[in-house]
């Protein structure tokens, strides 16, 4: 098993996004839109790899009617993931800059807009250490964060880069967002397990539910975007 944490600038930059779809988005819909984040990675030419997926817990689907909205929530926790995730890797801010002007990449924003709420959308640019983003087949757990004021943030980090020694945890990636867009996450957990299962028991874990706790306190977690996928990247 190999578990590692990687802050702070270092070889590439992914851009990591979760979206929550709207009321009434039909399934045809949800699949044209997987289908263009799958797009994105293959005929952008400045992408260097790809991945993509819908959670595989339900996503806003499982939200709870009787929580509040997000803005609302006070310092409750997250009643429900997000719906769909996108990350994508450049070998440098100047290539993600020609991905931004891409048309291809203006058609799927555009579609996106058009079936989820773009105010809710989360995202972080972030560095890492060159690794492709997916073993395809198996699963990422990522969750987005928002700093508190006043919060411990290296407990925050180091009780992350504890969930390395979870059962089953294959690898444990960390950054902090570099991104200027103004409704940008501050940092971004990526997590890789063999398969669903493997996510089902750590997400209901002990270990878990310990690093969260450590996190919540660092962070305003009711904001927390999340999602779970079967990676679809190469």
């Amino acid at each position: 098993m190999t578990a590692l944490i990687f802050v702070g600038p270092t070889e590439m930059l992914r851009h990591s996004v979760l979206w929550t779809l709207r009321d009434g988005t039909t399934a045809q819909a949800r699949r044209e839109m997987l289908w263009g984040l799958a797009y994105l990675g293959t005929e952008c030419r400045s992408v260097s790899h790809g991945d993509y997926g819908d959670d595989l817990f339900g996503g806003s689907s499982g939200r709870d009617p009787s929580q509040p909205p997000m803005w609302r929530r006070e310092g409750m926790a997250p009643p429900s993931s997000f719906d769909a995730a996108l990350h994508l890797d450049f070998d440098d801010w100047g290539r993600f800059e020609e991905y931004g002007a891409d048309p291809v990449h203006t058609a799927a924003s555009r579609f996106n807009e058009s079936v989820s709420w773009d105010e809710l959308t989360a995202r972080v640019d972030w560095y890492h250490e060159g690794t492709r983003p997916a073993t395809r087949g198996h699963v990422k757990h990522v969750a987005m964060f928002v700093w508190a004021d006043g919060g411990d943030r290296e407990a925050a980090l180091a009780a992350v880069q504890g969930l390395a020694a979870a059962d089953e945890v294959e690898a444990v990636a960390a950054g902090t967002n570099v991104g200027v867009h103004p409704s940008d996450y501050d940092w971004i957990m990526d997590l890789q397990l063999p398969d669903r299962r493997a996510a089902e028991a750590l997400l209901a874990g002990p270990a878990y539910a310990a690093a969260m706790e450590v996190v919540a306190a660092a962070t305003k977690y009711e904001w927390t975007a999340r999602v779970t996928h079967l990676m679809r990247g190469r």
